[in-house]
């Protein structure tokens, strides 16, 4: 399953990059992103996980933070380099993605682990939270709902998304203090969200 929709997913980024990257270049800074970086140190270190073509990246990276970037789409990590020049963006998958330990004021990941299944959802939240230090916040987007597969009827088809109920996700941050955990509408993307601000439960032991 999980080279499955990795592989399928990223495929149908490459046949539609053109849309994707004239849709993302529009963007702007969403709310819950401005909220995200009022929890972080100022100057601090900041990972967007799925960064996409760059546009928060290059913007964070206006705020006067260090900025580093991971996509699995070459299409969109060569566009993020132009948009973020010199700073260190890497062509990897999630799953094969190796991320220092202690090493991150915080991590943005806006939409981008919705293309996981929960099992690898699980691997990948430990591995963020060992990756942020004492003091760091994960601001994650995921999917509202109950559907999880890959979808036909959507401006990207093809693609393997996971929707999650607000219970449902509750239950993947048992090492991680909930600060934050709402639906929303919109904020710059199409459709019913949840946006999740946390930070990692020390560890014990």
């Amino acid at each position: 399953m999980e080279r499955v929709y990795a592989e399928r997913t990223i495929a149908a980024y490459r046949v539609h990059a053109g849309k994707a990257i004239r849709n993302w270049s529009r963007g702007k800074p969403s709310r819950f992103l401005r909220k995200f970086i009022a929890l972080i140190l100022q100057g601090g270190c900041i990972l967007d996980y799925g960064c996409g073509i760059g546009t928060d990246l290059a913007w964070l990276r206006r705020q006067g933070f260090q900025v580093e970037g991971v996509d699995g789409a070459l299409e969109f990590v060569l566009q993020a380099r132009r948009r973020c020049s010199g700073a260190l963006i890497r062509h990897v998958r999630f799953e094969n993605a190796r991320l220092p330990e202690d090493h991150y004021d915080g991590i943005w990941c806006n939409a981008a682990l919705i293309h996981v299944p929960p099992e690898e959802l699980s691997r990948q939240l430990e591995k963020l939270r060992r990756a942020l230090r004492p003091g760091g916040w994960l601001g994650l987007t995921l999917a509202w709902g109950s559907r999880k597969g890959f979808v036909r009827r959507d401006w990207i088809p093809g693609r393997y998304i996971a929707g999650y109920t607000k219970t449902e996700i509750a239950a993947f941050l048992r090492h991680w203090k909930i600060y934050s955990l709402r639906v929303v509408k919109g904020d710059g993307r199409h459709g019913r969200w949840i946006q999740i601000l946390v930070f990692p439960v020390p560890f014990v032991g």
